[in-house]
C-alpha cells in the first residue's frame, strides 16, 4: 500500500517509536497478566520478594545517577504496594495514599533531580516522606475522616465509567499527568517519558482498586518502567553530546564497528576556533559549536555526525565512496560558511524591553553577525586500510591536508 512521504516519515515512526518503547510493552505484559485467569498465582510464582526488588533495584539505580525524584517515585509506589499487600488494607487507604503519591508526583515532575544524599535531595525526600506519613496515619487513625474527604465532590463530573474515582484522586492523578505531560514536552528526556509511563500505570493501579494481586502488578510496572528510563538516561548521557546534541564519539566508534564494506569518513574541523574562543569567550564558542552540528546534522544523502570531541565533527556515510560522497560533503562546507549567527551583547537582557535602545544607552547599533569556517578531510574503507581505525587515521591525514591548503576546503 502507498502512502505519501509527508504521511510516513522513518524519522517521524523512530520517534513515535521512541516514546511507545518500552512503556507500550509493558503496559501489554502487565494487562496480559491480569487479564489471566489468576493473576495472584503469577505473583505468587514470582515470589514475595519480586515487588521489593523491583522496587530496590530502581532506588539504587536512581541513588547512583542522582536521580531524587525517581528513587521518591519508587519508594511511593513501595509503600502503595506494602499497603495493597497488607492484611488490614482497605480501599479507602490505597485509594487516598495513591492520591497522596499523585499529587506529590505532580510537584516533583516541575523540580529537578538532585543528588539523593545532597541537602536538596534529603529535603525532598523529607517533605514526601512526611506526606506520606501524615496519609498514612490519617488512615489508620480517623477512617472515617479519611472516607469523608473522598466522598468530596467539588465539581460536577459526567457519569462515565472511566472517571469511577473519587473527585479528589481524580483530579490528583490528572494534575499529575498534567504536569508530567508539559515537563515531558519541554525536556524530551528518558525520564520524562518514563515518568508519563509510569503515571499511565498508577491509573490503570487505580482503577483495580479492590482487587490487590492486579493492582500490585501495575504498580510492579510503574517500577519496571522507571528504572528502564534511568538505564535509558545513562546510555543517552555515554553516547549523546551534551552541547551539540549529537551522537558522541563513542557512537561513532560504536557505528562504525558494525559496520561492513564499503564507507566514507569525514573529519570536520572548525578553523581558528581557538582564536576565535581566546577573543569572543567560551559562550560563544559553544554557539558556534551548535551552530557547526546543526549544519552538519543535515548532511545530505544520508550522512550521520557525530562530535568527536573537542571543535572537531565526523560524518559517517554507509554503503558511499569518497567519489560518492565528496560533492555533498563540499554542501556542507559551503552551508556552514553561509551560516551566520547574532553576537549578543553581554549587556543585553534576557527580556526583551519595552525599549530596545535603553539597554543601548539610547543608539541604535546593529547586532553583529559572525561566521565561521570548516576543514574536510575525507577517507573511505576501500583500498587495504579497512579498519576504522585505519580509515579514521586516512581521513585526520586529509583533514591535515585541507588545513595546510588554507583551510576552508575539503581534501581527500
Amino acid at each position: 500500500m502507498w502512502l505519501p512521504a509527508r504521511v510516513v516519515s522513518v524519522p517521524g515512526m523512530i520517534k513515535v517509536f521512541g516514546w511507545l518503547m518500552p512503556g507500550a510493552l509493558i503496559l501489554g505484559v502487565a494487562i496480559a497478566l491480569v487479564s489471566s485467569e489468576e493473576p495472584a498465582g503469577v505473583l505468587a510464582d514470582l515470589g514475595p520478594g519480586f515487588p521489593g526488588l523491583i522496587f530496590g533495584l530502581v532506588v539504587v539505580l536512581a541513588a547512583f545517577f542522582h536521580r531524587s525524584r525517581v528513587a521518591l517515585y519508587a519508594l511511593g509506589l513501595a509503600s502503595l504496594t506494602i499497603w495493597v499487600s497488607g492484611s488490614e488494607s482497605s480501599d479507602t487507604g490505597f485509594l487516598l495514599l495513591a492520591g497522596l503519591l499523585c499529587f506529590g508526583l505532580g510537584l516533583l515532575a516541575i523540580t529537578k533531580d538532585r543528588g539523593v544524599f545532597s541537602i536538596p535531595g534529603l529535603v525532598q525526600m523529607g517533605a514526601f516522606a512526611l506526606m506520606f506519613g501524615m496519609g498514612w496515619v490519617l488512615v489508620r487513625v480517623a477512617p472515617r475522616e479519611a472516607s469523608g474527604f473522598l466522598s468530596w465532590t467539588p465539581a460536577p463530573l459526567p457519569d462515565v465509567d472511566w472517571i469511577d474515582l473519587p473527585q479528589p484522586i481524580f483530579f490528583a492523578f490528572v494534575f499529575a499527568m498534567v504536569s508530567g505531560l508539559l515537563v515531558g514536552i519541554r525536556r524530551r528526556g528518558p525520564v520524562e517519558k518514563g515518568w508519563l509511563w509510569s503515571l499511565v500505570f498508577v491509573g490503570f493501579a487505580l482503577s483495580y482498586a479492590g482487587e490487590p494481586s492486579a493492582t500490585i502488578i501495575f504498580l510492579v510496572g510503574a517500577g519496571v518502567v522507571l528504572g528502564l528510563s534511568v538505564l535509558e538516561t545513562s546510555y543517552a548521557m555515554a553516547y549523546k553530546d551534551d552541547l551539540t546534541g549529537l551522537p558522541a564519539r563513542r557512537a561513532l566508534m560504536r557505528d562504525l564497528g558494525l559496520l561492513g564494506g564499503v564507507y566514507t569518513v569525514a573529519m570536520v574541523d572548525v578553523d581558528h576556533f581557538k582564536k576565535f574562543n581566546d577573543r569572543y569567550g567560551h559562550d560563544v564558542g559553544d554557539q558556534v559549536l551548535r551552530m557547526v552540528a546543526a549544519r552538519l546534522a543535515k548532511a545530505p544523502a544520508g550522512g550521520k555526525a557525530y562530535r568527536y570531541g573537542g571543535e572537531e565533527f565526523t560524518i559517517l556515510y554507509s554503503g558511499r565512496g569518497v567519489k560518492e560522497t565528496l560533492s555533498h560533503l563540499k554542501d556542507v562546507r559551503r552551508a556552514v560558511e553561509e551560516a551566520t549567527f547574532t553576537l549578543r551583547s553581554w549587556r543585553r537582557p534576557r527580556k526583551k524591553p519595552v525599549d530596545p535602545g535603553a539597554w543601548r544607552g539610547g543608539k541604535k547599533k546593529k547586532p553583529r553577525r559572525l561566521s565561521v569556517t570548516v576543514s574536510i578531510g575525507v577517507a573511505d574503507s576501500a583500498g587495504k586500510e579497512t579498519s576504522p581505525d585505519l580509515v579514521l587515521k586516512k581521513a585526520d591525514r586529509a583533514l591535515y591536508r585541507a588545513k595546510k591548503a588554507g583551510r576552508n576546503r575539503v581534501a581527500k
